[in-house]
């Protein structure tokens, strides 16, 4: 009999989960709110330099796994080793991602290729690698998907149609995925973002194009940039059973932006 024929089976956690894009922004801190809700978490991220500070944390209940989410083999990988290292899979968080801008005109289709490779078939690869652990947990909460989607999935921004495009499309990919997945109990949801700071797509506006952070900052209702945190905060009650009776929304976490019409600065109407 073989060393790995003998040895132990790992013992199924209560709360296992799944985050991609977990090397920072959201992703980070969707893995740092799981864990302090008591989920065990595989944090997934294909840089793995960025990805050392989960190995930096010293947790057991947090492993790092380098994947590209592009790819069926590394959505699959990335699916195994949640098992091997919980026994099984609660949550999936699809929230790897990469930014795209340009000209339609212009713009070489290679960055349409990219975006929609990461943002719409990374999305859906993800799921399908993550359906039969997800059908098979028989404790704990009921198995849950959510979709980092974004505001720029539910309306349309200047010259950014690649990236609205696969946003676009991961959105309502969730909600057909929370119709074909009902029968098995599977809830899938979209948590949408608008302006969030301190993430790989907005750090490098703040840093070289101040202006236009801060026109954007005006357009928000509640006047300022949303964090990490409080998209994290939305997404952990998406995967718990508090939000039992919930699948197939897209939800804003935009600080009002998706309530108006965007014809004006939110201040306009002020006396």
């Amino acid at each position: 009999m073989t060393a790995a024929a003998t040895a132990p089976k790992p013992t199924a956690t209560e709360k296992s989960a799944l985050v991609t894009g977990a090397a920072s922004g959201i992703g980070r801190a969707s893995v740092e709110r799981l864990r302090r809700d008591g989920w065990s978490v595989v944090a997934v991220d294909v840089d793995a330099a960025r990805l050392g500070w989960v190995d930096d944390l010293d947790d057991p209940g947090v492993v790092a796994h380098v994947s590209d989410v592009a790819t069926e083999t590394g959505n699959a990988r990335a699916v195994a080793r949640a098992v091997e290292e919980f026994g099984g899979l609660h949550a999936l968080v699809l929230n790897a991602a990469v930014g795209s801008s340009g000209s339609l005109e212009s713009q070489p289709l290679s960055e349409l290729d990219r975006v929609l490779e990461v943002n719409l078939r990374g999305v859906v690869l993800g799921v399908r690698a993550a359906i039969p652990a997800l059908r098979s947990a028989t404790s704990g909460p009921g198995p849950s998907i959510v979709v980092t989607g974004s505001v720029s999935g539910l309306f349309a921004d200047p010259g950014m149609w690649a990236y609205n495009a696969a946003k676009g499309g991961a959105v309502n990919f969730a909600r057909a995925a929370a119709i074909d997945l009902a029968i098995d109990g599977i809830r899938v949801n979209a948590v949408c973002p608008g302006g969030i700071a301190s993430t790989g797509m907005t750090t490098p506006l703040e840093r070289h194009a101040p202006d236009m952070f801060e026109e954007m900052r005006s357009h928000v209702p509640l006047q300022r940039w949303g964090r990490p945190e409080e998209v994290a905060a939305v997404i952990a009650f998406l995967v718990s059973d508090d939000a039992s009776f919930v699948t197939g929304a897209a939800v804003p976490v935009d600080g009002g932006v998706t309530a108006g019409t965007g014809q004006f600065r939110t201040t306009a109407g002020r006396a």
